[in-house]
Formats: C-alpha cells, sequence, structure tokens
C-alpha cells in the first residue's frame, strides 16, 4: 500500500509540473494580441532596444499628429533567430530613427508585432521570426521581401 502511496504523489507531481510549464509555453508564444490582418507603420526615435530571449523588444518613441509623444513597444523574435535572418544587438542605440511596420495590439494599445524595420542607413530587417527569407523553408517570404 506504501508503494501505490508513493508512486501516485510522484505521477501526481509530475503531471502537475509538465502541465504548469506547457501552459505558459503555450500562451507565451502566441500572436492572439495582435490584429496579423492589419499593418501600422511608425517612425520615430528609438528610446530602448532589448536584445533578448524569448522575445526583443524595440521601444520607440513617435510623435502623433497634433504634438504628443507616445512611446511604442514592438515586440520581436529571439536574439537567436534575428541573428540568423541577419540582425545584431548593435543594429539599432537609443536615439536612432527607424520605422517599424507591425500587427498591432487588438486593444489599442501602442504596441505591435514586428514585421520589418527600416533603420536610420535604409536597411530593412524582417521580424525575426522563422527560417531566413529566401531560404525555401516552409513559411519562409520569396527572396527580396525585406
Amino acid at each position: 500500500m506504501v508503494k501505490v502511496r508513493r508512486l501516485s504523489k510522484l505521477s501526481g507531481f509530475l503531471a502537475a509540473t509538465v502541465l504548469a510549464a506547457a501552459v505558459p509555453a503555450v500562451a507565451h508564444h502566441s500572436a492572439a494580441p495582435f490584429d496579423m490582418t492589419r499593418k501600422v507603420t511608425v517612425s520615430g526615435i528609438v528610446e530602448r532596444w532589448v536584445w533578448s530571449n524569448p522575445h526583443s523588444w524595440l521601444y520607440l518613441r513617435a510623435t502623433q499628429p497634433g504634438g504628443k509623444q507616445v512611446i511604442w513597444g514592438f515586440e520581436a523574435g529571439s536574439a537567436g533567430m534575428m541573428a540568423r535572418q541577419g540582425w545584431a544587438a548593435r543594429d539599432m542605440k537609443p536615439g536612432d530613427t527607424v520605422t517599424v511596420t507591425a500587427s498591432p495590439a487588438r486593444d489599442g494599445k501602442p504596441v505591435g508585432l514586428i514585421d520589418k524595420v527600416k533603420l536610420a542607413n535604409g536597411r530593412v530587417l524582417g521580424g525575426g521570426f522563422g527560417p531566413p527569407p529566401g531560404t525555401g523553408a516552409p513559411g519562409a517570404p520569396p527572396p527580396g521581401r525585406y
């Protein structure tokens, strides 16, 4: 009887651990907060560029019509995925002027999921999700899209 009870407790613990680990992972990698059917283009000054895992973030100060300034937060891919697509941590720094095209937040907040970024030098970088452009891998955009 003691062995059955220990096995039951262990299997219950393992099941709870697996479930607890799986739920945030599924929720975390969802693009549900973003309206993937729309795009916004925002130009502004880089406030902060966070090159990190599991996602990088770009914070941009943009001036709206009428002069009001708004800080936008743009989510990008992981540092590793972005590096494979040609990004580098040094691509942007505070004070740089960039233009971001992104899928906006569904709730109207100034947040988006990066589709591409045009740097001050004219270089255009993809969002850092998926395989590199033009690789022929499933889901890869055609050559020259970025």
